[in-house]
């Protein structure tokens, strides 16, 4: 019996699992002028790291809120970060890097962004 297929079906099923909380919303994936954000999640030797990050292709100022919750077996912990950022056109700024304990799986987190009269949310969800 051939373990190809199964090779294959966890492949697929990693990689939807890694890009499952970074999908945007059509309308932000086409509109040239969006503000964009995005939450990156990577598991550590000791735990997960969080990166919310936020792009422009025009020069904004805004705020930024980060919403983290994680689960684990001693119970939940809420982190809320709120700030300020400024991106000049075409700039990539980190807003904030977490290092937590535990599984990338047991966290959601919530990012919003608000400049330029826009407001933009990303999510990354628990698995």
């Amino acid at each position: 019996m051939s373990t190809t297929p199964y090779v294959i079906s966890a492949l697929v099923i990693v990689g939807a699992a890694c890009t499952a909380g970074l999908a945007m919303p059509e309308r932000q994936r086409t509109d040239p002028d969006a503000l964009v954000c995005e939450l990156h999640i990577s598991n550590t030797g000791r735990g997960v790291t969080l990166r919310a990050e936020a792009r422009s292709p025009r020069a904004v100022e805004g705020h930024y809120e980060l919403a983290i919750d994680q689960r684990s077996g001693g119970g939940r912990a809420t982190i809320r970060q709120v700030g300020p950022f400024a991106l000049q056109a075409g700039e990539r700024a980190t807003l904030s890097q977490s290092d937590l304990a535990g599984r990338a799986r047991d966290l959601d987190a919530q990012l919003t962004l608000h400049a330029g009269g826009q407001v933009k949310t990303c999510r990354a969800a628990a698995l």
